[in-house]
């Protein structure tokens, strides 16, 4: 159960504990008193951390976290918006990589920068499963093949039947056009509590796509292998994930062969005033 604890030599009164929460669950200081948790605090408290991060003098600390535990916070880091929208602009899909793979260690940095997304009450339900030996990559590439093949029996006509057909035809030339020879293979999956799984898990596989940036890599939505894992039962065995679990996601991964040299042109926002 959540508890806060609110160190009365060290608050200034300011209630910016209360205005800041999301819930409005912290009372607002009266009287000479510091604020506290309202009757229903336990109810409603997300674990947002917001109480904890508002305060100036760190004179809250919340059963999920203390000030000690969350750095100061250094605005000057924030890049401006002509280096941010570079940033945007330089993420590419990134379908040619080195054959040398990420160390472990690096892609647990980056699953560490991927943790801070914004998620449906905080919830944070999103797990990983990240594919690195190559023996089993190329068994999900065949098995994903084998879903296509399967399809095209089904369905010659589908609209996804030419790039199917394509798709097939490259893999029996051991050309891999599903995951192409990523090095890596990480998967977003999760329980279907709420209904926001879906989005959080979008949120966060968008924030590891851009945190790869920082970390020399690059990222491609594996959309062919989600498809297939969402339809062919022997992939979803392959996949193993926890019981009650739904995939939501999957990113190829690893370092470019090649650096990009221009930012290339998208359509002008279409905006309706209202």
């Amino acid at each position: 159960m959540p508890s806060i604890t609110i160190n009365e030599s060290a608050c200034i009164k300011d209630g910016l504990c209360s205005i800041i929460c999301p819930f409005q669950i912290i009372s607002l200081p009266i009287d000479g008193n510091p604020p506290e948790p309202k009757p229903e605090f336990s109810k409603w408290c997300t674990s947002c951390g917001h109480c904890v991060s508002i305060c100036p003098t760190g004179a809250i600390s919340h059963s999920s976290m203390n000030p000690d535990q969350c750095p100061s916070a250094d605005y000057k880091m924030i890049p401006g918006p002509d280096q941010f929208e570079h940033i945007l602009r330089l993420r590419r899909s990134i379908r040619r990589f080195k054959r040398k793979a990420p160390e472990k260690e690096t892609i647990e940095r980056l699953l560490t920068m991927a943790r801070y997304a914004p998620s449906g009450h905080n919830f944070q339900p999103v797990k990983w499963q990240v594919f690195t030996n190559q023996d089993d990559l190329n068994r999900l590439v065949g098995m994903v093949c084998d879903w296509m093949k399967h399809m095209l029996g089904e369905m010659p006509d589908a609209p996804h039947a030419p790039v199917f057909r394509e798709v097939t035809q490259a893999w029996e030339q051991e050309r891999d056009l599903v995951l192409h020879n990523a090095p890596s293979l990480i998967l977003a999956h999760s329980k279907i509590q709420t209904g926001t799984e879906p989005t959080d898990a979008a949120i966060s596989l968008s924030y590891l796509d851009l945190a790869a940036l920082s970390l020399g890599l690059g990222c491609c939505w594996a959309g062919l292998f989600i498809m297939a894992a969402k339809s062919w039962k022997p992939l979803g065995e392959f996949l193993d994930l926890p019981k009650g679990h739904q995939l939501h996601g999957a990113m190829m991964m690893g370092y470019p062969k090649y650096e990009f040299q221009r930012l290339p042109v998208r359509n002008s926002p279409e905006i309706l005033w209202r």
